[in-house]
């Protein structure tokens, strides 16, 4: 597991970033526009969201995270992605308690007492993703974070949406979370 990729989910854990818009591209067709319609995020990611549901904000707060997405139901997106992957051992297990881990490190609660809502797939790109759901406090501040992991051989990419002021996944969390892993292509 490497540092970058913990270091990324640990900052993610905190307060909202900083926001400047850009517009997002509509979803491509397959043809030669489809990486202007559908931008590669990183490697084999590519994200085809576009504004006002999901505005690309550059941000300083964290150079680690490679897109972050700001959204009218201010959910923060995040996708944070490494070029280390299950050819380098990596699982998923091992990236949830890594994450967990993270987190009570942010929060200073035992990784025992952070409370896991919900573990599921996902679909991502036609592919069903391991998913899991979370919470705890930093700072003061309840966060709720829905986590899709894709684990390929030389890389992983987590799809992260994150809600504050709330110790529950919301139906609209949700249905944010499931626009915005659909919008997400793999190029294998």
């Amino acid at each position: 597991m490497t540092r970058g990729w913990l270091f990324a989910l640990g900052l993610t854990c905190l307060a909202p970033l900083a926001v400047m818009a850009q517009v997002n591209p509509k979803p491509g067709d397959g043809t030669a526009d489809s990486e202007v319609l559908c931008p590669v995020v990183a490697g084999e990611i590519r994200f085809c969201g576009a504004s006002p549901e999901f505005v690309l904000t550059p941000q300083q707060d964290n150079s680690e995270v490679t897109a972050y997405y700001t959204t009218p139901e201010d959910i923060q997106v995040a996708v944070i992605f490494e070029g280390t992957g299950s050819n380098q051992g990596l699982t998923v297990p091992a990236l949830q308690d890594a994450a967990l881990s993270i987190l009570s490190g942010a929060s200073g609660t035992p990784v025992a007492n952070i409370p896991v809502l919900e573990r599921t797939s996902v679909g991502v790109d036609g592919v069903p993703r391991p998913n899991f759901v979370y919470r705890g406090n930093v700072g003061g501040v309840d966060y709720v974070y829905s986590n899709t992991m894709v684990l390929l051989e030389n890389t992983v990419a987590q799809l992260v949406t994150i809600d504050n002021g709330t110790m529950v996944i919301s139906p609209a969390h949700r249905d944010l979370h499931m626009r915005f892993t659909a919008l997400v292509q793999v190029n294998r």
